[in-house]
């Protein structure tokens, strides 16, 4: 008999411009006791409308998973409902606001994009996120491509701002119960290690696995990788 209905869980939340397909490769990967669910964000308004997706999951309990924009969704929920959280991992995420270099910039798309119609993230762009390994990779490029071409100028905009005034965290994330797992890639440019390694020693109890040649991408950059440490965090903690 299978009792994988009865176990805890595991939400899987996506990053800026991405949606399900950025999980895929991990998920694929992945082996885990309860079920698994990634989702998207593309349909919500506002951060609010984020969190209520989370917060109308069929599940009173479960493992939450957040990729970059994801991740902080997923901190400000586990901060809001303690109770509905097992356990969060927060991948390539920032750990307070937004730089101002990257607030500005996007403050900038939000002029374009008031002007011109948003086609999609171009293969120039993904130097920028990924590491020079995975930009001769034509899965992980061409899925970032299609992910982001998904979005028109209205999503990307709701999106983007939704998410533009971060609050840091930290001491509200001191604060939880439940385990905690940072994973960063060593050659990520939008999230250095650095701010990871700064919030582990704020956050003890925290752990943080660190994956070689590896850009922001993590889930579709080093798959495989990403699916161990979970895997392993998840057995100590089921």
């Amino acid at each position: 008999m299978d009792n994988r209905n009865d176990l805890t869980p595991t939400v899987f939340l996506p990053g800026f411009l991405c949606d399900e397909r950025v999980w895929s490769d991990t998920l694929a990967r992945l082996n885990l006791p309860g079920a698994m669910l990634a989702v998207h964000f593309k349909d919500c308004k506002d951060l609010q409308e984020m969190l209520n997706l989370v917060h109308d999951l069929p599940y009173h309990q479960f493992h939450l998973v957040g990729f970059s924009m994801g991740g902080y969704v997923a901190k400000l929920f586990a901060t809001q409902h303690p109770d509905r959280v097992q356990s969060l991992s927060l991948v390539a995420t920032n750990v307070g606001p937004l730089s101002e270099r990257e607030r500005q910039w996007r403050l900038s798309m939000k002029e374009f994009l008031g002007k011109y119609q948003y086609r999609g993230m171009n293969e120039k762009e993904l130097s920028r996120f990924l590491h020079p390994k995975s930009l001769t990779d034509a899965h992980i490029t061409r899925t970032i491509v299609d992910m982001s071409a998904g979005y028109t100028s209205e999503m990307y905009l709701n999106q983007m701002m939704a998410t533009l005034d971060r609050k840091d965290l930290t001491s509200e994330l001191r604060q939880l119960s439940c385990p905690i797992l940072l994973v960063g890639g060593r050659e990520d440019r939008v999230v250095p290690l650095k701010q990871l390694e700064a919030l582990q020693q704020q956050i003890p109890k925290a752990q943080l696995d660190v994956i070689e040649e590896c850009g922001h991408y993590i889930p579709l950059e080093k798959p495989a990788e990403m699916a161990q440490i979970l895997s392993q965090f998840f057995s100590g903690h089921p």
